[in-house]
Order: C-alpha cells, then sequence, then structure tokens
C-alpha cells in the first residue's frame, strides 16, 4: 500500500472522529495516524474503497488469537507506540484512557466473540450510495471463510449505528461512554456504546 493511501485513511479518521486528540492536547493529526496504526496493528484482512486514486471507504476485521500477519502487526504496534510517546501528545494518559474508555466489552463477552469489525468509515461525501453496506459484507464473507462463526462491532452515538441493524447484526449491550466524542460545540460529553453481534454461522 502506497504511503497516499495511508495518508488518505488517516483524513478520513480525522474528519470523522476527534479520537482523544481534546483530551490530550495532540498536534495535527497524530491522533488519527495513531488509530490508523492501532486498526492495522489488530486487522486481519482490510479492504479499501477507491475511486480513482482516492481512498473513500475502509473495512477490516481483527481475529482473536490470530498468529497470522504478525510482523506487520508489530511494526505497527512499534509505529503506535512511537507516536504516542512522542512530543505531538502532551498528555499520553488521555490517549489510553481514551482508549480504555472506548473499549467496553463487559466480562460476559469478552470470550463470547471470535472478533471484530475493527473499523467500517466512508467518506462523508460518498454516503448513501451502498459502499458502507458492499464493504461490510464483503468483509463478514471474508470472516467467514477464515472460520469465525461470530463478530464484535462497537460503535456509538457518534456513528449511524442503526445501519448494523440493516446488515443483520443484533444489540447484544450498551453503556454509557462518559468521556465521549465532543459534541458540535467542541464539549466532551457522555454518549450510548452499543455492541452488535454478526452471527456468520447460524448454529
Amino acid at each position: 500500500m502506497k504511503f497516499k493511501e495511508y495518508r488518505q485513511m488517516a483524513d478520513l479518521l480525522y474528519n470523522e472522529w476527534d479520537l482523544g486528540k481534546k483530551q490530550s492536547q495532540a498536534k495535527g493529526k497524530t491522533c488519527a495516524w495513531i488509530y490508523l496504526f492501532q486498526i492495522l496493528e489488530e486487522t486481519e484482512e482490510l479492504l479499501v474503497e477507491k475511486e480513482q486514486e482516492k481512498v473513500i471507504g475502509i473495512c477490516g476485521y481483527a481475529k482473536w488469537n490470530s498468529n497470522n500477519h504478525l510482523l506487520r502487526k508489530k511494526f505497527y504496534t512499534v509505529l503506535k507506540n512511537v507516536l504516542i510517546h512522542s512530543p505531538l501528545i502532551k498528555n499520553k494518559n488521555a490517549i489510553y484512557k481514551y482508549n480504555e474508555d472506548y473499549d467496553y466489552t463487559p466480562e460476559e463477552l469478552k470470550n463470547y466473540f471470535d472478533g471484530e469489525i475493527s473499523i467500517l468509515i466512508v467518506d462523508k461525501d460518498y454516503r448513501g450510495k451502498g459502499i458502507g453496506r458492499k464493504l461490510i459484507l464483503e468483509c463478514f464473507e471474508l470472516a467467514q471463510n477464515d472460520n469465525m462463526n461470530n463478530l464484535q462491532i462497537l460503535t456509538d452515538e457518534s456513528c449511524d449505528f442503526k445501519f448494523y441493524e440493516m446488515v443483520g447484526c443484533k444489540k447484544v449491550y450498551q453503556k454509557v461512554i462518559q468521556y465521549g466524542e465532543p459534541d458540535k460545540c467542541k464539549n466532551i460529553c457522555s454518549e450510548e456504546g452499543y455492541i452488535y453481534e454478526k452471527k456468520l454461522v447460524e448454529k
């Protein structure tokens, strides 16, 4: 993958979410790059939708306890940690706190899923054209071919979470996230977080 494509992916994330930038007092798009490296660190397979040379959507899945792509995943772990501990992040603990707040899987579901949808995002200018649906259905198929039975999807009010119900997912958990994404006035406020399940193999 070309660096230009990575940059476009980071731009997608930056334009959609704060990702802890305000709390950590990070410079520029640093938090978007950290989140991108985290996605790449966890993801088994990543689908990229492009129009000509522009990345307009990405979707991927993570597989728990996978031994595939270990070198690639370790590489992105190193890049992520380098950025977190760089001078670009003023409050490093805020980054860890942000990640902790958004990892709200309860104990009773910790070992329930085979993995999760690690990312689904479509450029705002290309929404409503079926791109998100196309990407996630392809991702479900890849995960099923990878012998996975059920996927976890963590989402929240800052996303179009109802979309997941339209592609056959079921809400199994919800929780209030105390320090969520900033609202339209850039105030950090609480929001509802949700866990959806996608059964790939019906038992």
